[in-house]
């Protein structure tokens, strides 16, 4: 058991029913939800939501649990030919340890998906039996407003190539911080960018070269521990140009097609807590949310006491 009372592989029924965006076992209780560890390589629980789309054993595209049944990804990664045997691994950062695998039941790509523009590069996986949510296992949050200059602290993970050349994959989960840029900025170097489509620059040298296909961009919300996909990666500029401008679409612009779709299958997905974070101000972090935990049962063992004396 940990100094909470949780076993090692567990997670309290408050984190993994009514919050997404959470990496408990990464960071302790009291901590700020900025934190991400120096270093190009993921540590285990740094990204519980990131998981590996996979081709009979082999990594073909990233993608993140939005809930225990819900894969979100990009369209691209299936729509020239359908991979054979999809599986879904969950749970881990090292690709060539066992990692819990999820066959898929069905898989919805966006009905006005085009290939040449990228327009509408998003894709639903539906698991054939749900995740057990851990400490390692979190959804994560669907973004609550558009504007880029919400977001601080923006990171991409994956198991994408680690050179120029495109010629090596890591079996490690690494990372890089990004930046959000302004659709403005983003034109001045790239040509055409559809309107749902957002870009990000890389921040820092030494990360992967290019990011998983259908990988997420997390970015953190003021001083909140929650951590939001703001993006899905769908496609990146050479590793030699500078900037390195990454492309992705707009998660918050699909909301409606996400909710709406998964209730046509019969399995409506709810996204978990942003019914908490429509109005910002209401956030609380951590050790707000651990503040007025204690403040309630002081103030409960005052009124048993006042009671006994009477």
């Amino acid at each position: 058991l940990n100094a909470r009372g949780f076993g090692r592989d567990q997670v309290p029924r408050i984190i993994t029913d009514q919050y997404c965006g959470l990496r408990p076992s990464y960071e302790s209780f009291l901590k700020t939800g900025k934190r991400i560890a120096e270093g190009r390589y993921a540590w285990r629980g740094e990204f519980p939501w990131h998981v590996s789309i996979q081709s009979n054993g082999r990594h073909i595209c990233g993608g993140t649990m939005i809930s225990a049944l819900w894969i979100l990804t990009a369209a691209h990664c299936f729509a020239e030919l359908l991979p054979p045997a999809l599986t879904v691994v969950v749970g881990g950062t090292d690709l060539s340890l066992p990692l819990e695998e999820h066959k898929l039941e069905s898989l919805i790509i966006h009905e006005n998906f085009d290939r040449m523009s990228m327009d509408n590069d998003i894709a639903l996986a539906l698991l054939s039996s749900p995740i057990e949510f851990s400490s390692q296992k979190i959804p994560i949050c669907l973004p609550f407003i558009q504007d880029v200059n919400t977001w601080q602290h923006c990171w991409v993970a994956g198991w994408g190539t680690t050179h120029a050349a495109g010629v090596s994959t890591s079996l490690v989960l690494q990372k890089a911080r990004m930046k959000p840029i302004s659709r403005e900025q983003c034109l001045e170097q790239i040509l055409q960018v559809e309107e749902n489509m957002m870009c990000a620059d890389l921040e820092e040298e030494g990360g992967p070269c290019q990011v998983d296909s259908g990988g997420p961009l997390v970015c953190s919300y003021w001083n909140t521990m929650r951590w939001f996909q703001v993006g899905i990666v769908s496609w990146g500029e050479d590793c030699a140009e500078k900037p390195n401008h990454e492309v992705l679409l707009s998660v918050y612009s699909y909301r409606d097609w996400i909710e709406t779709e998964t209730a046509l299958r019969g399995k409506p997905f709810f996204p978990e807590g942003i019914d908490k974070l429509e109005n910002p101000e209401m956030v609380l972090s951590r050790n707000e949310a651990q503040m007025i935990f204690f403040e309630y049962y002081l103030l409960l063992f005052i009124s048993l006491t006042a009671i006994r004396l009477l």
